[in-house]
């Protein structure tokens, strides 16, 4: 288990978390983005340890790593990660099979667009039929339509099926997506929504 680049992680400190992200990942040493504006000031010092934590297939770990550098002017943190990941929250999702229009595309401003709709979705992640066949570890940009709100979503392509089924003559790839950035507003409303489907469906069972 590894970090990726653009993984979503979380530095811990004292008695807040902070969000940020991998830049790259080089055998135990990651680097890590600047803090926010208002939170540059938490910027750890070389030689402090920090615990790190990430999100993966709907469980939280943490790793402890010591700050070897912090470069300028950006600044990038460079961690050496010590030990090994620990399981902090195993996280239950609860995961619905649902049509939701979806438009994805590369994170590029001037990316082509492309439609269609989610096969399930949980408050962490979907899967939807791709007319393009992508790759695990690609971020998508998606506008995901859940009743009357438009999610703005950043996600990293997990799974892609090795083989297109074909429907009406068009070939599309079943690709299972995980969330990376979705506003806290947001996700409370697609976790809303999938909780009642869910309950709707244990009641028509």
């Amino acid at each position: 288990m590894g970090l990726d680049p653009n993984q979503s992680v979380h530095i811990v400190f004292t008695n807040r978390t902070v969000q940020s992200r991998v830049i790259r990942s080089v055998r135990d040493e990651v680097y890590i983005d600047a803090l926010r504006d208002a939170e540059m000031e938490l910027t750890p010092l070389p030689g402090q340890k920090i615990p790190i934590r990430w999100s993966e297939d709907e469980t939280l770990y943490q790793q402890f790593g010591k700050v070897t550098d912090v470069l300028d002017p950006i600044p990038i943190i460079v961690v050496k990660l010590e030990g090994t990941p620990r399981v902090v929250e195993f996280r239950k999702s609860f995961r619905v099979k649902v049509a939701l229009p979806l438009e994805y595309g590369l994170v590029r401003p001037d990316s082509e667009m492309l439609v269609t709709t989610t096969m399930d979705v949980s408050s962490t992640g979907l899967r939807f039929p791709s007319a393009v066949k992508v790759w695990a570890g690609l971020e998508l940009k998606m506008q995901l339509r859940v009743e009357q709100r438009i999610l703005q979503i950043v996600a990293k392509v997990v799974r892609v099926a090795a083989k297109p089924r074909e429907v009406r003559g068009r070939q599309s790839w079943e690709t299972a997506v995980q969330f990376t950035h979705i506003s806290i507003a947001d996700r409370k409303w697609l976790e809303q929504y999938v909780r009642r489907q869910h309950a709707r469906m244990q009641v028509g069972r």
